[in-house]
């Protein structure tokens, strides 16, 4: 799969926003800690492999390097 660069930089800023969203509405009082933690425990790690694979893209869109495990 090839990804590109501005790709995984809108993966990246979505699911940021959403996590930030999310835990100001907990902060606020708005949402129970289940449903921030349902949000948050998917979102967290799709958000850090996103900024890591925005970091490794190049512009061209050529393929992302493997990163391990």
């Amino acid at each position: 799969m090839n990804m590109k660069k501005t790709t995984a930089a809108w993966i990246f800023w979505v699911s940021a926003g959403v996590c930030v969203i999310t835990s100001g509405l907990y902060v606020a009082g708005l949402i129970s800690l289940t449903v921030c933690a349902a949000v948050l425990v998917p979102l967290f790690p799709i958000t850090v492999l996103a900024l890591f694979f925005w970091w490794m893209a190049g512009q061209s869109g050529g393929d992302i390097p493997f990163i391990g495990y």
